[in-house]
């Protein structure tokens, strides 16, 4: 599956993806999308959770999404713990 730049916030990354789905990926505080990152642009987008003992023993999530700008190669990483709110409490 193919994603693109969709647009640049102060406090996310949003991305489209080929069928048109929009996702938005939350820094964290102090974080910063390099400046190669630009709208329309494609990216590769590749998730490295943990092992889900971590969420079961309640220890704070160390997985991310490596997003890679594929024009350049520049790397940067977006934390699951970002989004934890989203979930925390159902």
């Amino acid at each position: 599956m193919g994603y693109k730049v969709a647009w640049i916030g102060a406090v996310a990354l949003g991305v489209e993806t080929d069928g048109g789905r929009q996702l938005a990926f939350s820094l964290e505080e102090d974080q910063q999308i390099p400046s190669e990152f630009k709208e329309g642009d494609p990216i590769e987008i590749v998730n490295h959770p943990d092992h889900p003992s971590v969420a079961t023993m309640g220890l704070e999530s160390g997985g991310f999404y490596e997003i890679t700008h594929l024009p350049t190669g520049k790397t940067f990483r977006t934390w699951h713990r970002a989004d934890m709110y989203k979930v925390e409490g159902r």
